[in-house]
Order: structure tokens, then sequence, then C-alpha cells
């Protein structure tokens, strides 16, 4: 099995899991994104933390552009990079609270149907394509 399809298939299996999570939970990552701006500081410098490994992981191992399964792959590892960015360098917008246009129970669940749209397109590129 090639790297594409590693890490295509762990991270299809994550976009996955979140996706549901957004749409079955919808009330409770509202009331997180809510609450967003009264995070513990800690807890948004590990969350940036995470998001930078997984997305520096990502692209020091596969930086691919030669089909649609290492596109997918790459462009996750970028978005996780800049995700953890955010939270560095620039924590305050990242952690805006709900009237600064997050935080609707629609866009959560419209969140979570887009990861199952991009998990599911890459999970099955990854176990069978």
């Amino acid at each position: 099995m090639d790297l594409t399809q590693t890490l295509g298939r762990i991270l299809s299996l994550y976009l996955l899991t979140s996706g549901v999570a957004f749409i079955v939970a919808t009330q409770f990552y509202l009331r997180l994104t809510q609450r967003a701006d009264r995070s513990d500081l800690m807890a948004v410098n590990i969350s940036g933390m995470v998001h930078l490994f997984v997305g520096f992981g990502v692209l020091v191992t596969h930086f691919e552009w030669g089909g649609v399964p290492e596109a997918l792959v790459t462009l996750l590892g970028v978005f996780f990079t800049l995700r953890g960015i955010s939270y560095y360098w620039i924590p305050q917008l990242v952690l805006r609270s709900a009237e600064q246009g997050r935080g609707s129970a629609q866009g959560l669940r419209v969140m979570g149907a887009g990861f199952i749209g991009y998990g599911a397109l890459l999970g099955y590129l990854s176990f069978f394509g």
C-alpha cells in the first residue's frame, strides 16, 4: 500500500467521523463554537499544535499532486497546516464568537455534510480506487 492510500484512509476516517459528529451532535458543537472566544488558552495552543503536527506530517511525507487522491491528501495537509498557523499567529480571529459568522446550527450541518462528502470521496479512492 502506498503512502497516498495510507494517509487517505486515515484522513477519510477522520473526516467521516467529524462530519457525522457535526450532524448528530449539532447542539454540542454549536455551544462549543459560540464559546470559542472564552476557550482556555492552553487548549487553543494545543489545538494549534495538533493541527500543525498533522498538517506538517502530511506535507513533509506527501506533497504530491499527480492525481485526484494525491491532490485530496495534499490539500488536507495544507488545510491542517493553515488552521494550525492561524491558531498560533492570529488566535483572536480564530476564536471569534458566533456573531462573527460562526455558530449556526445550519452552518455546522453543512460543514458536516462537506466533511462527509470529502471523506467519502477520499475514502472511496483510498480503499477501493
